[in-house]
């Protein structure tokens, strides 16, 4: 089995599709049916996928999901953002996650479902845009404005109503984040859904990792979302070890990858 390949048929199925059939993947990638159906079978016998003996279609295998638990487990900065963000839930009722910046798209890592009623829970392993979330706001806040300018060019069509519009509206969200110290989307993401985010970096793997906390938006107008935003803060505090945090002037790097 090609690694290259089996690569390319999983990063096709992250973005296109949930299964996949061997003749619609062939002319999809333009690859020979034979050799298409051989990769399959071969990636379904190493548990990367897995076939369903009625439809013939392939989904992604049970090991891709235990890998996925595993992605940073050892980060104790991680675990114990988690930890803390499982208390808010239980405090507040509102549903609370983790997630990480991966090129112009953030990924969640960590979520829980709140409590209330009405509640917005994103599962882990879901992608979505950074440039109109609370949690890309606060991810892209970490990087300086020449790098944001990179990854958003071509800057991305937006479906949402609310979201920024162009590179300069984006910027002008990110520095009123840099200077609040966390991200606040209202109504914009989703309607009837506001979220907010702080950025936590975690020296021993480098990363920047995005704790946000969503619920509807009639649950909380903006003296309550700048309570929770404080709430969020004091979570960054403590585990950051910086109690005495410069709200105003985050920790701005330029990306290695950019």
């Amino acid at each position: 089995m090609s690694l290259s390949k089996a690569a390319i048929v999983l990063d096709w199925m992250r973005r296109n599709s949930a299964d996949i059939g061997v003749s619609e993947l062939s002319a999809a990638l333009n690859w020979p049916k034979s050799s298409t159906s051989r990769l399959l079978k071969d990636m379904a016998a190493g548990g990367l996928l897995r076939r369903d003996d009625v439809s013939k279609r392939y989904r992604v295998g049970l090991m891709m999901v235990e890998l996925g638990r595993h992605y940073a487990a050892t980060d104790a900065v991680l675990e114990r953002a988690d930890a803390a963000l499982s208390e808010e839930t239980r405090q507040t009722g509102h549903s609370t996650g983790i997630s990480v910046l991966d090129g112009r798209d953030i990924v969640v890592l960590r979520s829980r479902s709140g409590t209330s009623p009405l509640r917005f829970v994103t599962p882990p392993g879901t992608r979505g845009p950074a440039f109109v979330t609370s949690t890309g706001w606060a991810l892209l806040a970490e990087l300086d404005d020449a790098t944001i300018a990179h990854l958003m060019t071509p800057f991305p069509n937006s479906q949402q109503a609310g979201g920024p519009r162009s590179l300069a509206d984006l910027l002008q969200r990110i520095r009123s984040v840099r200077r609040k110290g966390y991200a606040e989307a209202v109504d914009e993401w989703m309607p009837g859904v506001s979220a907010l985010s702080v950025a936590l970096h975690a020296p021993d793997f480098d990363t920047t990792y995005a704790l946000y906390m969503t619920f509807t938006t009639g649950q909380a107008g903006s003296v309550e979302r700048a309570r929770l935003a404080r709430r969020m803060m004091a979570i960054v505090d403590a585990i950051s070890g910086t109690a005495d945090r410069n709200i105003g002037r985050p920790r701005v790097r330029r990306m290695t990858n950019a």
